[in-house]
């Protein structure tokens, strides 16, 4: 019996990790101390075409082309830079964090920028 829990827990620890709710994540380089102020400042990258790729690659399942899917819709919302990046390097909700080893910070900053080409970010 205690090796049937022990399978049942590592498959559900699995899905979760798989699923983005549980795998721990590396600590960010930046703070979220001043919470959203920890996060301010222009967006770093003109890189739309980049931008794209890389939101595609890491946001696109659950926000595609920046509409509603898993996630919300960040087109009819449009947040400041500082809360998206609080939110990609924090997560919340069901959105997994982003740490910098995962996400680097000038592919988050082209995010921002194609973002920012869409009206999503304000």
């Amino acid at each position: 019996m205690r090796t049937q829990h022990k399978a049942l827990f590592a498959a559900l620890a699995l899905a979760m990790v798989g699923c983005g709710g549980g795998g721990a994540e590396e600590p960010s380089s930046e703070s979220s101390a001043g919470g959203e102020a920890a996060y301010a400042g222009a967006i770093a990258s003109t890189d739309v075409a980049h931008g794209k790729e890389v939101f595609d690659n890491f946001c696109g399942d659950c926000h595609p082309d920046g509409g509603e899917d898993v996630g919300p819709s960040l087109i009819a919302t449009p947040h400041t830079p500082a809360k998206i990046r609080q939110q990609i390097r924090e997560g919340g909700g069901k959105m997994r964090p982003f740490s910098e080893q995962r996400l680097a910070k000038d592919d988050m900053e082209a995010v921002l920028a194609w973002l920012a080409s869409v009206n999503a970010v304000k």
